[in-house]
């Protein structure tokens, strides 16, 4: 039998498993293919074993993430990794909310708001959350920092940052073929071809798309169905080698994403709610029909961005790094599910749809020197971030009820005319900054103690207006300036080999903005979270178990605050609230070979947070406030057996459930989503030999939500004067299904 590691992450197993009993029969045996790979992370800036790295991090291998169907960001979004989540904006797949440890962004689909989870792609920053659904294109891996990163990857990662590092050129001949269909009319390609090198040249292109129809009907002719999947992408790396301790690494990628926004159900009515019209009705059950045949097209997506690596080992002791990055974007959003946005009237207008234009275009420079010597290892950097960009806005009615609520009529639509847009604004970003960070290893106590400190300092700047107001053209602008120093100490001890622990605390922040959907173009100021961290990582059992623990306790300060007007829900304000709350969690993740081929793996996040009062602009009251988008209590468990039934052949299964509390997605004032357990599994047949070449084949049978349970993705109450005083909720998608085929050579 063949065993092969995976980099799962999933539920701490039950006390149940006689894990010591195991391995050490395993062990008298000899049965060391149990014994757990080594992985390898570059979360503080270089090659190091995650096991070494006093940081709480989950890492998805290239397997795991195929094992687990996670081709975008938005796959994340069910709880894959218990302390994260994703969501699309008010159903928008492509312009997602990356939420971790209970710092969630709020309305991050503004140009003129930054994120609270900082998102990496070959460490270059990815600056909008606009894009962020794109189908993702061979990654190596994707590390997960858990806490906030405010030294290394600096300012908008108060809640942590995922590291997406692509594989690079092998410079070997080599390709791997998948092609796939799937229920809903789905199907999908990916290629992936290395050329062998050339002159020091080495070439790798990828290639994916991924399509489906939409699970919500959408009755009226020729328009798009709600949740449709339409996603491609490209890539071209070239590695240049023209020296042993240089090289330069080139990458291009373009992503289109013709995806269309999810349906909002009328899941309840607020109390004193009217009678919904007679051809309404409260949709407490996942639909596969919408309410009303309404326009809808695709929402399209265009990302596209240029990087250069340079990397020069000058010495045994010292590498210069360089990395050059330009991105540019393009996101038209449209969004219309026929819904109640004001109280429903005989004779008056519904199904708002809501249309938005995003253009954004963004340089960096990152500059970084690494040491490493025999008590002290060391990084130097600076950092430029340069960014512009702009947006529309317009939300016109397309339908109009009838004189009793039995019938409607469609209202012409077109995007122009005197009130167009609604809003428009402008911004403008330069942010530069110096960095260090040096761990010491004092020549004492066997050399166990590592002592790390870091800084950063970082200046900001903005500047922009609010430019459009109802069609007329306008001039409200803003300014934003900071300039701040975010320091992180550690300290860790390896009382054994395997067995290693650390204390760490560290700051970040978020810049400050200005809120677009604020009738005046209200600014605000940045927030900042300051964290304490204590953890373990061990390995026992000859490194049979992985098991790590991480608990930590967050102040927030001055954080940036949503409010909705009860009038108009199209005005939102953000202010800074006074003060700071906490939030207090605990990671556990565990890994375990319990036989050749056999892997356990588990991961449990718990976040605790006590809600704080607020003064609401609009209605001057006091109202309470918390975090959004995190569960108390999540976790995922998984299993994995791989063995060859006969020879020439490998059959590998893969199960994996995720369970999730219930948490708050609109706000204190909106209802929460329901709890959830849900089961997905995939089942390889592979290595089969189709060729005197070395070309395998692999067959691929998988299934999400295998027992096609539903839960609420998304609940925000529509209540006050005037508005529908109902609740509208986005359900999760129904059971998925489909069968793959992939060649390689």
């Amino acid at each position: 039998m063949r065993g092969r590691v995976s980099w799962g992450l999933g539920l701490l197993a039950g006390s149940s498993l006689t894990l010591p009993a195991v391995a050490l029969a395993q062990e008298a045996s000899g049965a060391s293919s149990t014994r757990l790979d080594e992985i390898v992370v570059t979360a503080q800036k270089r090659e190091e074993s995650l096991q070494g790295t006093p940081i709480s991090i989950a890492v998805l291998g290239t397997e795991d993430m195929e094992k687990r169907g996670i081709s975008s960001l938005t796959d994340l979004g069910s709880g894959a990794v218990p302390s994260v989540r994703t969501a699309g904006t008010s159903g928008r797949p492509s312009s997602l909310i990356v939420t971790m440890r209970g710092i969630s962004p709020g309305d991050v689909t503004q140009i003129s708001r930054d994120p609270t989870v900082g998102v990496y792609l070959d460490g270059v920053y990815i600056g909008r959350a606009q894009g962020l659904g794109a189908e993702m294109l061979d990654l190596e891996r994707m590390e997960i920092l858990r806490g906030p990163q405010g030294t290394l990857f600096g300012r908008n990662a108060v809640g942590g940052a995922v590291s997406m590092v692509s594989k690079r050129p092998t410079g070997k001949l080599g390709l791997d073929l998948t092609a796939g269909i799937r229920n809903f009319n789905g199907r999908n390609v990916k290629a992936h071809l290395n050329l062998p090198e050339f002159a020091g040249f080495s070439i790798k292109v990828d290639g994916v798309w991924n399509k489906r129809d939409g699970w919500v009907k959408n009755s009226l002719e020729g328009a798009s169905d709600w949740s449709a999947i339409d996603r491609r992408g490209a890539r071209v790396s070239v590695l240049w080698q023209p020296a042993p301790n240089l090289e330069f690494l080139y990458s291009y990628d373009t992503s289109r994403d013709a995806s269309t926004t999810g349906y909002a159900q009328i899941s309840q009515l607020l109390p004193n709610a009217p009678a919904l019209p007679p051809i309404f009705s409260v949709e407490d059950k996942r639909v596969r029909k919408g309410r009303a045949g309404v326009p809808m097209e695709p929402s399209l997506g265009k990302v596209s961005g240029h990087s250069l690596q340079a990397s020069w080992d000058v010495s045994d002791n010292l590498t210069l790094r360089s990395i050059s990055a330009y991105r540019k974007l393009s996101q038209e959003m449209f969004d219309n599910s026929g819904g109640l946005l004001q109280r429903y009237r005989p004779n008056e207008v519904f199904a708002r749809m809501s249309y938005s234009d995003v253009h954004q275009d963004q340089f960096s420079q990152e500059l970084q020197v690494l040491g490493t010597f025999d008590h002290l290892k060391f990084v130097l950097g600076g950092f430029y971030f340069e960014e512009d960009g702009d947006d529309v806005s317009f939300s016109p009615y397309t339908a109009r009820f009838n004189g009793d609520g039995t019938g409607y009529t469609l209202l012409p639509v077109e995007l122009g005319g005197p009130t167009y847009p609604e809003r428009a604004s402008e911004i403008h970003t330069r942010s530069k900054a110096i960095f260090g960070q040096a761990t010491y290893t004092p020549p004492v106590l066997d050399e166990r103690l590592h002592l790390t400190a870091g800084l950063r300092w970082t200046h900001d700047r903005k500047w922009g207006a609010l430019t459009r107001r109802r069609g007329a053209v306008i001039d409200v602008p803003f300014k934003f300036e900071s300039k701040r120093l975010d320091p992180a100490f550690t300290v860790a001890f390896d009382w054994t080999d395997t067995v290693n622990t650390y204390v760490r605390w560290g700051t970040a922040y978020r810049a400050g903005g200005a809120n677009a959907r604020s009738a005046t173009f209200r600014s605000f100021a940045e927030e900042e979270v300051s964290t304490w961290e204590i953890g373990a990582k061990t390995e026992l059992f000859d490194r049979r178990v992985r098991f790590n623990v991480a608990a930590y306790h967050i102040r927030y300060s001055d954080r940036q605050e949503d409010f909705l007007n009860p009038e108009n829900p199209s005005n939102i304000d953000t202010m800074n609230t006074p003060g700071s709350s906490t939030i207090k969690g605990l990671e556990v993740d565990l890994t375990a070979r319990v036989a050749p081929g056999l892997t356990l793996t588990g991961s449990y996040s718990f976040t605790d947070w006590k809600p704080v009062e607020i003064l609401n602009p609009f209605s001057q009251k006091l109202e309470l406030s918390g975090v959004g988008n995190t569960p108390k209590h999540s976790a995922s468990a998984a299993i994995d057996y791989e063995f060859s039934p006969f020879d020439g052949a490998t059959l590998a299964t893969h199960l994996n459930a995720i369970y999730s509390g219930s948490y708050y997605t609109g706000g204190l004032s909106s209802p929460k989503t329901g709890s959830y357990f849900t089961l997905n599994g995939r089942v390889t047949l592979g290595d089969i030999d189709i060729g005197n070449g070395g070309a395998k084949l692999a067959f691929s049978l998988w299934g999400k939500n295998l027992t096609n349970r539903e839960w609420e993705v998304f609940q925000l109450a529509l209540g006050g004067t005037g508005l529908a005083n109902v609740v509208t909720a986005y359900m999760n998608e129904p059971r998925t299904y489909g069968l793959e085929a992939k060649i390689s050579f």
